[in-house]
């Protein structure tokens, strides 16, 4: 009878575990600003919860869904607003975490693509790419022109460029990458110590052979940690070794951007 009784209970308690429900909450921000995004919509995929349900919307930017059952497979959280990006984050209800906080970023879809560095209180820093002066090479990973003269179209008058000195940036980096395309795939960091070398050694790059080129120093790469932010948008954080380095965002194998830096 005992033994009944207990089986009775932990069925009992078993099916009360089963029919537990908890809550989503958090608030839906700007990466580039660090401030809530007003009026938002928020959404967790393949359910009933949406913030289109709640009288009012979300002004300050801030949601909280309540009733959401437990689950062993995981929620997916979306957020958008009309000439925004559209953000999303995975999150688990369980018996042992019922009450989730879960913060998710969009940011306006006219942001440029490029590298920016968030700083507190103040509109975020596009780190320079100087595209204009990085050599188009078939085989090495990158490389930078130092020096180069081109012709003016309109005065014939020939100018010479001089590659501008590197971004100085504090050797703990919390960067945010736009990538311009869609693809979803993540995004690979490398940050390479700079080598000064003769273009003769690179003849892939196709320039003038008496050039003097930056190049990156292959055999000292250090990969600096990135993640998923937002749509076409991804954390670069981590530490950079000290001094002038070539920082290479790279996806699906192939170079995206690359920004001469230095490390203090």
């Amino acid at each position: 009878m005992n033994k009944t009784l207990l089986f009775t209970a932990l069925a009992v308690l078993a099916l009360v575990a089963c029919g537990k429900k908890g809550s989503i909450s958090g608030t839906i921000m700007d990466p580039f600003s660090g401030k809530a995004v007003e009026l938002p919509t928020v959404w967790i995929k393949g359910t009933t919860f949406t913030s289109q349900k709640i009288p009012g919307g979300l002004p300050d930017g801030k949601f909280k869904f309540e009733g959401v059952p437990v689950s062993d497979s995981a929620y997916t959280l979306q957020a958008g607003k009309p000439k925004h990006s559209q953000g999303q984050v995975k999150f688990s209800i369980t018996k042992d975490n019922l009450d989730v906080v879960q913060n998710i970023f969009i940011y306006r879809q006219d942001v440029a693509p490029g590298l920016y560095r968030p700083m507190e209180g103040k509109e975020a820093e596009k780190i320079k790419a100087n595209a204009v002066y990085q050599a188009v090479c078939k085989e090495s990973v990158l490389a930078f022109r130092l020096k180069f003269t081109t012709e003016n179209p309109s005065t014939k008058k020939k100018e010479e460029n001089t590659l501008p000195p590197p971004t100085n940036v504090p050797i703990e980096v919390a960067f945010l990458s736009k990538i311009a395309t869609s693809v979803t795939s993540p995004i690979e960091v490398t940050s390479y110590p700079v080598l000064s070398e003769s273009a003769k050694k690179h003849a892939d790059c196709g320039v003038d052979q008496k050039e003097t080129l930056l190049v990156p120093d292959l055999n000292k790469g250090t990969n600096i940690p990135s993640e998923y932010k937002s749509e076409n948008l991804y954390e670069i954080k981590g530490t950079l070794p000290k001094g002038k380095q070539f920082l290479a965002i790279k996806q699906d194998g192939k170079l995206v951007n690359a920004y001469y830096v230095n490390a203090q």
